[in-house]
């Protein structure tokens, strides 16, 4: 509980409002949806990571039972425009254009060549098994280093603006050079890949009769793929409708524009009849978008005789795969890397560099953190190297860093305004939940090493319009949320903002609620359709209650004064003394004066009460546009692990998350937010890993290959929220993706603190037992 939040439903923790109906198996999920008629997809994919298309004969495939049609790249070109994932912030960035299907070249293992649409899916699985393809193969470019190697052939020859396989370059350099002596860490970041317990997919129907397209999407942004499909299939925008009902997970994967499911909607379109396409596990760890592979090697300068660390160099090298993703393009995860390095602290220096490289693997997109966790690592792992180094507890270290806001806002080197700072409080209440007997159990000289990790996090949330508007990109931040009391005294509230599952609907249902002083069961939330719900951003950057919970706070905030101006007529009293509580209008003294309900069916059913001037209407718009470019919220980690050197198993034992939310409105909504954020951050730091064999064909194409963290690999996660200070008022931050930014620096600092009395060390994520063993017994 908050102990400064507001009386009233902010500060409770009410389960979700969608919890009962999807635990009785109630959820609209795209695989379930029931549309008559509706057809079935399936994707043919490249069995190669790189090469010129010799064959594709599609013929056999046609002749298949139960197939309605074949296409190939000319077929959906035909219909569909080809994209390019441009940012203008960005101008010098090489784009190669990207389509449905591949025409004459393919860049990855699973790139979608061919669609089949058929009667039931089995009838089209059948079918794609028997597209014939033949590829002649070319050399494919896995790793960033191979890729930028002298004489790499360019994976798009055709591209325009340099050579080679140089993407972008993103840099962050201080006026001030560094200078001064360095000490350095290299490390390498596998690719992961976010795996939401429901599969991307696609149910679209073109109504050939009214020219409407209508497409049922598990995505994070319906407006956003309204726009898309308006743009690259030529219909005007009114005709295109995007629904995204129950969303299981997305964890910013389902964020952008995949090809496959550009591809079923093209079917559709040529059609005329509903086409459902969903992406089966196998083919998710094949074509969803991807993220992290970095390389990079950080340094920090360091004053010998204040003891401190001056500034960061970081040189980085990131693999984006075979095209940028769109329209989000792939400059986030190195954009935000680079501006957040050593952000935490007050350093004067500056110097980060990451260079973006085409590689014949899957597009790299956003995942949850975007860049945070890179950047986390970065500082941390160096921070903690140097406390260690010099024999200083890793929590007083870092508070010698911290920095100062007694006389002003700061900025520091990578260009990020601070004006709320709550570091210092993380740290205290990680020192008081730690205490002082994990920090003692590493003197242990035994089989069994204890490790403890610490990581701060300086975070980014709830992103403000000009990093989009700016670069001409069509992504909305400005949020909307129409709020409507009816008769009964229900209200229903439509929002711009969507739910993949994090209890952004009841932060809103608790939000408008509070504000009306009615039972939070008594507000319903409609969201994630582009035609029924204000255009707004949907999901992203942990904006959810920030942005869009602030709409819908203006808006019960109008239809609250509208109610009160009412019922002063009613009952002839000043509206400025009157206030709504327990469902009811209250006087100064809190007697309950009118049932809301009865304020509510009087304006609908009885307007000739009111003078003729008077607007009795219950139907309110709220907005809010950020000014902000994003929120800054700190945090604090601690990990403590023990390591096994015999067999090099890593054994988490606590993860404690000192986290500063600003108003906390829905506690157990937040801890689950960070709690599963950390699971993640987790796996990152010890488990997961997309990996490739030398032709690139995949290694990991299933659960029984790609490890992801299960119950018993993950501690109770102990989350200490700071409490928000007095007078903040309604002023709720971002929380989704601290954990996945901060835990995996925690986690991997841990083992390093574990294994560093023996001399050991390591340079790659995740910490596997066998790269633990390895750097224990063949140091």
């Amino acid at each position: 509980m908050n102990d400064n939040a507001p009386q009233g439903a902010l500060g409770q923790s009410i389960p979700n409002v969608r919890s009962g109906r999807l635990v009785q198996g109630g959820g609209h999920f795209i695989a379930n949806l029931r549309e008559r008629d509706a057809l079935s997809a399936a994707i043919v994919r490249s069995p190669v990571a790189h090469g010129i298309i010799t064959t594709l004969d599609l013929e056999a495939a046609r002749e298949v039972a139960g197939v309605v049609a074949v296409y190939g790249a000319a077929d959906l070109d035909a219909v569909c425009a080809p994209w390019e994932a441009r940012h203008e912030l960005f101008p010098d960035a090489r784009v190669p254009a990207e389509r449905p299907l591949a025409a004459d070249r393919v860049r990855y293992v699973g790139e979608p060549v061919a669609i089949v649409i058929a009667e039931t899916p089995f009838a089209a699985m059948e079918a794609a098994e028997a597209v014939l393809i033949e590829v002649d193969e070319l050399d494919p470019l896995l790793d960033p280093e191979a890729a930028t190697a002298a004489g790499a052939a360019p994976i798009h020859p055709d591209l325009a603006g340099g050579a080679g396989n140089v993407h972008a370059v993103i840099a962050r350099r201080s006026a001030q050079p560094i200078t001064g002596p360095t000490k350095a860490v290299s490390l390498r970041l596998s690719r992961l890949a976010a795996q939401p317990l429901e599969t991307r997919g696609v149910l679209a129907d073109y109504d050939v009769a009214d020219g409407k397209l209508t497409v049922h999407q598990s995505h994070q942004h319906p407006h956003q793929m309204q726009d898309i499909y308006a743009r690259l299939l030529g219909l005007p925008e009114h005709k295109v409708r995007v629904v995204c009902g129950d969303v299981g997970g997305a964890f910013g994967m389902k964020q952008q524009l995949h090809p496959d499911e550009m591809a079923a909607v093209c079917a559709a379109r040529l059609l005329g009849r509903p086409v459902r396409f969903t992406v089966g596990r196998n083919d998710s760890l094949l074509s969803d978008c991807q993220s992290r592979d970095h390389r990079f090697t950080i340094e920090a300068e360091w004053d010998e005789a204040a003891r401190r660390v001056t500034g960061f160099r970081l040189r980085d090298l990131c693999g984006l795969g075979a095209f940028p993703h769109y329209p989000r393009t792939s400059f986030g995860e190195s954009g935000q890397a680079v501006r957040l390095v050593g952000a935490p602290y007050a350093v004067d220096r500056l110097d980060a560099e990451s260079t973006l490289v085409f590689q014949n693997r899957p597009h790299l997109g956003h995942y949850r953190g975007v860049g945070h966790p890179v950047a986390c690592l970065a500082t941390e792992v160096m921070m903690d190297r140097v406390a260690r180094e010099i024999g200083e507890h890793p929590i007083a270290f870092r508070r010698r860093h911290l920095h100062d806001l007694s006389a002003g806002p700061v900025t520091t080197p990578g260009g990020i305004a601070i004006d709320r700072y709550r570091m210092a409080e993380c740290l205290d209440a990680l020192e008081t939940a730690l205490g002082d007997a994990p920090f003692a159990a590493r003197r242990d000289e035994g089989r069994m090493r204890t490790g403890v990790g610490i990581a701060c996090l300086l975070e980014l949330v709830a992103p403000g319009p000009r990093y989009y508007g700016d670069g001409q990109v069509r992504i909305s931040v400005n949020e909307s949320a129409v709020v409507r009391m009816e008769p009964s005294g229900v209200v229903r509230v439509a929002t711009g903002n969507t739910d993949q599952g994090q209890g952004a609907d009841q932060s809103i249902a608790q939000i408008v609620a509070d504000e009306l002083g009615i039972d939070a069961g008594a507000v319903f939330v409609v969201s994630g359709d582009s035609e029924n719900c204000p255009y707004g951003g949907g999901a992203f950057g942990s904006r959810g209650t920030a942005h869009g919970g602030a709409a819908a706070h203006d808006g019960a905030r109008r239809l609250k004064a509208r109610l009160l101006a009412s019922a002063g007529l009613l009952l002839q009293r000043a509206p400025e003394t009157l206030d709504l509580k327990g469902g009811a209008v209250v006087g100064p003294d809190g007697a309950r004066l009118m049932a809301v309900a009865d304020l509510a069916a009087t304006c609908h059913f009885k307007p000739y009460l009111f003078p003729e001037d008077h607007d009795t209407g219950l139907n309110t718009v709220g907005r809010f546009t950020p000014t902000q470019d994003a929120q800054v919220s700190c945090a604090a980690f601690a990990a403590v692990v023990r390591v096994d050197t015999e067999t090099g198993e890593v054994h988490p034992d606590r993860i404690v998350a000192a986290h500063d939310g600003g108003l906390i409105v829905n506690p157990s909504l937040v801890d689950a937010q960070i709690q599963g954020g950390t699971a993640q951050g987790l796996g990152q730091a010890l488990l997961e890993a997309i990996r490739l064999d030398d032709a690139g064909q995949p290694q990991t194409g299933s659960w029984m290959d790609y490890a992801m963290p299960r119950a018993d690999d993950v501690p109770a996660v102990e989350v200490v929220h700071i409490p928000t200070l007095p007078g903040e008022g309604f002023a709720p931050r971002g929380v989704g993706e601290a954990g996945n930014s901060g835990a995996p620096a925690a986690v991997f600092n841990a083992v390093l603190d574990a294994i560093a009395p023996l001399g050991a060390s390591l340079d790659a994520l995740p910490a596997t037992p066998l790269r633990v063993w390895e750097a224990i017994h063949l140091r």
